[in-house]
């Protein structure tokens, strides 16, 4: 079965690079990914595969019924661009003013396709069902979960899921993952620290909310380096500090925009707690107050040990086992994927693409972007035979 899902996966794909440069063209932002999920639905029914559409406002779950009865294994896409205007010269170039796919949601989505005319193919030998669910929003707010909350894991039941992603500064022909957790649980903060605004030449009439802020940033950085312990990965970062606008003028407000990252939900909480006593004791001593607006996001995205070493030798079959390449350390980004890894046994894996000749500019959410997509002959072959092994596995 392997030769055949490699020469299926050849032979598709052509068609699958043109969904994937039809889809550049025309990104979309969360929850607005309309036109992508026609694409989809147009692929769907030429393919003849069943579907369900407008899940979670734009989302598209369909169903490859196997031949013979067995387990129900779920693969899953991203759909959604980001607010990036596209400073590429490629062909294919966006077509929407202030949206992108920048980080290959396109190609996701594409590749999934892809996966589908494969399993498509060969439903007589599948022993189950696949699901292929079309995801919306993974950049924010997240659409995996409002996904989950109406049923897709559902009707069927699933017992296993799979995603991937197109990873630009890995190089081509990898395939990276590991066991345990992978990315991290993001949050969010914004803070306004709210002062009594005045001229520079008399600060003693103000209460200056640059001079608490500066000491809240440099007080916020000592959180991890000094009251979390070194066995625990966290980050904190202040990446937005804006004040006033003249030269002689304290303003009377300050806001810290930023965000925190963990692999432990608890951890976070700490972290919040120290922050807030941070500007409770700043704010107080000077005679300011502050708004503290937090934002917990995605949970942490771990791979289950139950299934890791089948992937492991489903993606070996893809690439070869010396292409296979197991992390050291997780990543510090984040994937709304963990809502549905949190629900079923799961494993998410990435895709690299970084030709030798490329620069670092490459990276995911760059606005010069660029990848050739016919490393997606790797992606729709990966999750087609993931899927494949796991039902054989059980069947």
């Amino acid at each position: 079965m392997k030769k055949r899902i490699h020469a299926l996966a050849k032979k598709n794909l052509e068609k699958v690079r043109a969904i994937r440069r039809e889809l550049h063209q025309y990104p979309e932002l969360g929850f607005q990914e309309f036109k992508t999920a026609q694409v989809i639905k147009r692929e769907l029914d030429s393919l003849g595969i069943p579907y369900k559409s407008e899940v979670a406002k734009t989302g598209v779950v369909a169903l490859i019924e196997g031949k013979n009865p067995g387990k129900t294994v779920l693969l899953r896409a991203d759909m959604d661009a980001l607010p990036i205007n596209e400073e590429t010269e490629c062909e294919y170039k966006s077509l929407i003013p202030g949206a992108m796919h920048a980080c290959g949601h396109d190609g996701h989505v594409a590749g999934l396709l892809g996966a589908a005319m494969i399993l498509n193919e060969i439903k007589d030998e599948l022993s189950g069902n696949v699901k292929l669910v079309f995801q919306p929003a993974e950049e924010g707010p997240g659409g995996a979960k409002p996904m989950v909350d109406e049923g897709i894991l559902e009707n069927p039941k699933v017992d296993a899921a799979y995603a991937c992603h197109i990873w630009p500064n890995y190089p081509a022909g990898k395939i990276l993952f590991k066991d345990g957790n992978l990315m991290a649980h993001p949050t969010g903060f914004d803070i306004e620290i709210c002062g009594v605004g005045g001229h520079g030449s008399t600060p003693e009439k103000t209460v200056d909310p640059v001079i608490i802020g500066c000491q809240a940033v440099i007080n916020f950085q000592n959180i991890v380096s000094r009251n979390i312990s070194t066995m625990k990965p966290a980050v904190l970062s202040c990446c937005s500090i804006k004040a006033g606008e003249a030269g002689n003028v304290i303003p009377d407000k300050l806001t810290i925009k930023g965000t925190i990252r963990t692999f432990d939900e608890n951890l976070t909480t700490e972290i919040l707690e120290r922050m807030d006593s941070i500007l409770n004791g700043l704010c107080s001593a000077y005679g300011a107050t502050y708004n503290f607006v937090i934002e917990r996001m995605y949970p942490t995205l771990k791979n289950d040990s139950s299934i890791f070493n089948l992937t492991k030798t489903s993606l070996a079959d893809v690439v070869g086992e010396e292409n296979v390449l197991l992390m050291s350390e997780p990543l510090m980004g984040s994937e709304d994927f963990s809502y549905i890894s949190n629900e079923v046994p799961s494993n998410f894996f990435f895709i690299g693409t970084k030709e030798d000749q490329e620069e670092i500019e490459t990276l995911l959410h760059h606005p010069r972007l660029k990848w050739d997509d016919k490393h997606l002959e790797v992606s729709s072959k990966a999750l087609a035979q993931v899927a494949y092994d796991y039902l054989e596995s059980f069947k």
